[in-house]
C-alpha cells in the first residue's frame, strides 16, 4: 500500500503508477534519484507498466545493477529493442561494465527510444545501497526531457549517525551544518528533500517533483514518515508518498 500526501490531503493507492498520477496517454520520462530503494521503485513501475501494456524501458543515465537475461539489451539497437519488447513486454537496457553493473547508453539513443513512443524509466544517480544521500558534483544526470523526478529516501536512516547511513557524507554535512558523527534527524531529511543542492538539484520548473519515503517497516518509522510528509507539504512539496510493507502486512491479515 502507498499512502500519499498530495496537496495537503492523504490518499491511498495500491500501485505506484496511480500514486505518481501518471496518465497512460501522456508519455513520461521518469528520473529516479536519491537513495534507499531507487531500483526497487523502478522494478515496481516496470511490473505495473507490463500489466498496463505500456511500451517502456528501464535504464540509467549513470550506472546501475542489472540482470543478464532475455529482457536485457546490451548494445544500442532499435531493431533489437523492438524485438525484445515484442517477446518480453519490457526491456532493461545499458552497456555492461561487469557481470552485475551496467552504464547508460548515450542520451542521443535514449531520445531515439523516446521518439518511438517508449516511456523512459531511468535511474539518475547512485547511492551504494545507503538510505540517504546528497548528490556529488556530477549528479544527478537528468535528461532535459525529464517530465517527473522521483526522489527516494530510506526511513531506516533516521536516528543513525550520518557517517553510517549517508552517501556523499561530506556534502550532507555541509548542507545540514552537522558533523558526520551526529545523528540524522527528521528535520534533516526535510532539509535534504527541499534543498536545491540535494533532493531538488537539477529539477526544473517544468518537471514534476515527488518524494518517496521508503522502508517504513516499523510502527515508529511509519509515524515519523507521515510527520515528515506533512512537513514537506507545508514547505511546498506537493507530492509525498509513504511506502510501507508494515501496512501491506496488516492488510493481508485483515
Amino acid at each position: 500500500m502507498i499512502k500519499s500526501f498530495i496537496d495537503g490531503k492523504w490518499q491511498e493507492t495500491n500501485n505506484l503508477f496511480d500514486a505518481l498520477q501518471f496518465n497512460q496517454r501522456q508519455q513520461e520520462v521518469l528520473s529516479v534519484v536519491g537513495a534507499g530503494g531507487k531500483t526497487t521503485v523502478l522494478r515496481r513501475l516496470q511490473m505495473e507498466c507490463i500489466k498496463k501494456q505500456l511500451p517502456h524501458v528501464i535504464s540509467t543515465t549513470t550506472h546501475m545493477q542489472y540482470e543478464r537475461n532475455e529482457r536485457f539489451l546490451g548494445h544500442p539497437s532499435l531493431r533489437m529493442l523492438r524485438e525484445i519488447f515484442m517477446h518480453c513486454h519490457t526491456v532493461w537496457m545499458g552497456e555492461p561494465v561487469n557481470e552485475w553493473k551496467m552504464k547508460g547508453f548515450s542520451s542521443e539513443f535514449l531520445r531515439e527510444v523516446k521518439n518511438l513512443g517508449f516511456w523512459l524509466l531511468l535511474e539518475a544517480d547512485g547511492a551504494k545501497h545507503l538510505p540517504v544521500k546528497a548528490p556529488r558534483s556530477q549528479e544527478p544526470v537528468l535528461l532535459k526531457e525529464t517530465t517527473t523526478v522521483v526522489n527516494v529516501y530510506g526511513m531506516d536512516g533516521i536516528g543513525k549517525k550520518i557517517q553510517d547511513i549517508c552517501f556523499g557524507t561530506e556534502q550532507v554535512c555541509k548542507i545540514l551544518g552537522k558533523t558526520k558523527e551526529q545523528i540524522l534527524e527528521e528535520k534533516d531529511l526535510i532539509l535534504l528533500a527541499t534543498s536545491p543542492l540535494a533532493g531538488k538539484k537539477g529539477v526544473m520548473d517544468c518537471m514534476k517533483y515527488h518524494v518517496i519515503l521508503n522502508k517504513t517497516d516499523t510502527e515508529k518509522e511509519y509515524k515519523i514518515a507521515k510527520t515528515i510528509a506533512r512537513d514537506l507539504g507545508k514547505q511546498g512539496i506537493s507530492y509525498v508518498h509513504v511506502t510501507s510493507q508494515l501496512m501491506e502486512k496488516k492488510e493481508k491479515k485483515e
